[in-house]
Formats: structure tokens, C-alpha cells, sequence
């Protein structure tokens, strides 16, 4: 078996431009499949990060589902906007659960502070009073919004992590007056640390009163499209309970009729990951279905050059059959050279891919590495490609009469 490599590796080499231009279109299919599936790989992830929020006792109410495809955009955008209001009547309501709070946020703000200003990128969130019962987050400093200051319109602020450490890094920011998209606020709190989500700082974060938002952050009502509702049940236990409860009160407060559907979603982490999945499932396959294509096409130009290799060395068959080779060493002689040839466009292939992860990390704010499953996965089909395309120049080469190939010029 090792001489088998070493004559296959040697007419490899032996013909370096031919090789590589062969090695091309099996390194562009792997490298397009793994990397296609570490992008998706990573953005699972980075979903299951993002909805670390959400306990398993917590669940949203919003106007879309967690992917809209098509045209079908039309028919959601003609649903009611849910509001602050729906949530105070589901406070005032609903029995079986423990707290609801309205949120509405908006990415791309400024904060200053005298001669400092963070980047645009702080994500500004209008809530209310229970914000942090549904949420994962936790106070580090001062106080949080209270009953009054969402119904006096209060222009008081919580501070993220990342934007008090950045405005006041001297300073306790307590009682100060920030300067948030061109309004004045006072610092009431700030929050404690929280985990990244999407590779990116979920302390860089400014939390004010919904109605104070609603009052200088929109214009007429459009900013309620964007409005979530966030409810905790009791516990894990009455989390059907309370989603059938709350189902039912904003059908009747929004007078949906009994035989029509919902005109709301009710998402759960689970259920907003179900369909995420689902979704990056579709994407996966359409993956390898190019890039199969794209392998199988290689496939065949590892074919017509390793045909082209057995009529190229007819005389060297001949040569070997004439001393004493047998059939089955020829053949696998040449289907060693084909499976290297696919093995080497593999792993150029999963090199390239690792490279893009790492590019592509930092660009998508998210860990894109290659699944261990991805590279076993395209190394154990190229190996197919090469018997599969190879098996017949092989079988050829190894069928040749000894005296016709001695006679080949």
C-alpha cells in the first residue's frame, strides 16, 4: 500500500498545474458547503444566546412571527399594533400570571455625557416597571423605573454596563444628566453585567419609560408596530395556563371573532427556536444541494484527468503487467491516485472554510466555526467522489492487454 502512495503522490506532483486546476472544483464545493454550514451553525448559536432571556416560564406577544416569508408581510402588517395599553390590561386581567411589561426598542442611539458620546450603536429600550421580572437582567446600581415614572412620562434613564463604564469611568453616574438622541435624562441606575449575545455586548444599553419613548421617540402611533409584550407565568408548570389566559383576553380586548385566528403571535424560547431551526434546515439543505452539484462536476473532471493519466502512461501499465502486475494492483494503483487527488481538495477546502469563519466572525458579530460533523462529513464524500470517479479510468487501465500498451506510442 505504501509504494500504491508513493506512485500516486509522484504523478500527482509530477504534474502540479493539471492537478491543481483538477483540485479546483472540489476545493471551491467543499469550502462552499462548510462554511455555509458554519455561518448557520454559528447563527443557531447566537439565536439560543439571544433567547437566554426568556426563562422557561417566560413568554412574547408580538404583531409578527419570528420569520415572515414572501408576501406574506402584507397580512401581518394589517394587524392591530399591540401597545402599552394592552399590557396594563393584561396586569389588570389576567390571573395567572406574575408580571407583564410592554417593550419597544430602538438600535442605533448616541449617549453623551459632557465632552464624551458613545458610538451610535446603543440600543434604546422603553419599558415599564416589571422589565426586569421578564428579563434575565439585574440592577447593580440605583433604582429602576417605577409605576410613576411610566405614568409621568418621567425623563429618567438605567444606564447599560458598557455605557456608564465608557461616559463615567471616574465618576458614579448616579443623579447625572445624559444626553440620549438629542433628549436630556436622568440617571436613576444602572444595570449589573450581562452574557454577550450574537458576540456582541448586551450591556450596551439604555433603558427609559415606554410613554416617554412613545412621547419623544416616535412620531403619532407607527413606534407601537414595533411594540412586544413579555409576560411570566408563576412557574413552568402554569406556563400553558397562562398563555391560554392571555390568549383569550387579548382576543376579546381586540375583538378577533371565534372562528378566526390569532391576530397576534404567542412565542415561547423554545417555539422561536423551533422555527429558527427550521428555517436554517432549509438553508442548510439548498447548501449541499450546490454544492453536491459543484462535487459532483469535480467528480468528473477527476475522471477525464485521470483518463487522460492512464493514456498517458499506457506504456508504464504495459511495462508493469508485463513483469508481473497483476489486474488488481493496477486498478488500485489508480483509484489511490483519484481518492488523493478529492482528499486534497477536501482538506484545501476545509482550510478555506476555517479562514472564512474566522473573517467572518467579527464581521457577523457571532462565532462562525466549522462543526466537526461538517469536515468528517465532506472528507467521507470526497472520498466517494474519488472511488466513485475514479473506479472507471482504474478499471480501464487495469483491463489493458500488456502487449497493446508495450506497442502504445
Amino acid at each position: 500500500m505504501y509504494d500504491y502512495l508513493q506512485i500516486a503522490l509522484r504523478s500527482i506532483f509530477s504534474n502540479k498545474l493539471r492537478s491543481s486546476m483538477t483540485l479546483l472544483g472540489v476545493v471551491i464545493g467543499v469550502w462552499a458547503i462548510t462554511s455555509m454550514q458554519a455561518v448557520v451553525k454559528g447563527f443557531d448559536r447566537a439565536i439560543e444566546g439571544e433567547l437566554s432571556f426568556l426563562g422557561s416560564e417566560t413568554f412574547i406577544i408580538q404583531k409578527f412571527p419570528p420569520i415572515v416569508v414572501g408576501h406574506e408581510w402584507r397580512k401581518y402588517m394589517r394587524r392591530k399594533d399591540l401597545t402599552y395599553d394592552d399590557a396594563r390590561f393584561l396586569q389588570a386581567n389576567s390571573l395567572s400570571t406574575e408580571a407583564v411589561t410592554a417593550e419597544v426598542q430602538r438600535y442605533g442611539q448616541t449617549v453623551k455625557y459632557q465632552d464624551r458620546k458613545t458610538a451610535p450603536n446603543v440600543n434604546l429600550v422603553g419599558t415599564m416597571a416589571d422589565y426586569l421580572a421578564t428579563s434575565a437582567k439585574e440592577l447593580a446600581d440605583g433604582r429602576f423605573l417605577t409605576e410613576d415614572d411610566v405614568l409621568r412620562n418621567r425623563k429618567v434613564v438605567i444606564l447599560g454596563r458598557d455605557v456608564a463604564a465608557e461616559l463615567f469611568p471616574y465618576t458614579d453616574p448616579l443623579d447625572k444628566q445624559v444626553i440620549v438622541g438629542g433628549h436630556g435624562f436622568h440617571v436613576i441606575g444602572v444595570l449589573d453585567q450581562n452574557a454577550s449575545s450574537f458576540e456582541e455586548s448586551a450591556d450596551n444599553i439604555v433603558i427609559i419609560p415606554i410613554t416617554t419613548y412613545g412621547n419623544l421617540f416616535t412620531s403619532g402611533r407607527r413606534w407601537m408596530s414595533s411594540t412586544a409584550l413579555i409576560v411570566r407565568a408563576w412557574d413552568t408548570k402554569s406556563l400553558p395556563q397562562a398563555m391560554d389566559e392571555v390568549t383569550a383576553l387579548l382576543r376579546v380586548r381586540r375583538k378577533v371573532p371565534l372562528d378566526a385566528e390569532n391576530d397576534f403571535e404567542v412565542l415561547t424560547a423554545e417555539s422561536i427556536m423551533s422555527t429558527m431551526m427550521d428555517f436554517t434546515m432549509y438553508i442548510r439543505l439548498a447548501a449541499i444541494g450546490i454544492a453536491g452539484i459543484s462535487l459532483l462536476v469535480a467528480g468528473i473532471g477527476i475522471m477525464n484527468i485521470m483518463l487522460v493519466s492512464v493514456m498517458e502512461r499506457t506504456k508504464e501499465i504495459g511495462t508493469r503487467k508485463a513483469v508481473g502486475a497483476k489486474r488488481r494492483s493496477i486498478l488500485l494503483q489508480f483509484l489511490i491516485e483519484a481518492v488523493l487527488l478529492s482528499e486534497f481538495g477536501a482538506c484545501l477546502g476545509i482550510v478555506f472554510a476555517i479562514g472564512t469563519g474566522m473573517a467572518l466572525s467579527p464581521l457577523l458579530d457571532m462565532t462562525v466555526r466549522v462543526p466537526m460533523w461538517a469536515i468528517v462529513s465532506a472528507i467521507g464524500y470526497c472520498s466517494a467522489i474519488g472511488i466513485f470517479f475514479g473506479l472507471y479510468p482504474a478499471n480501464k487501465a487495469a483491463r489493458l492487454d500488456p502487449i497493446e500498451a508495450l506497442r502504445y506510442e
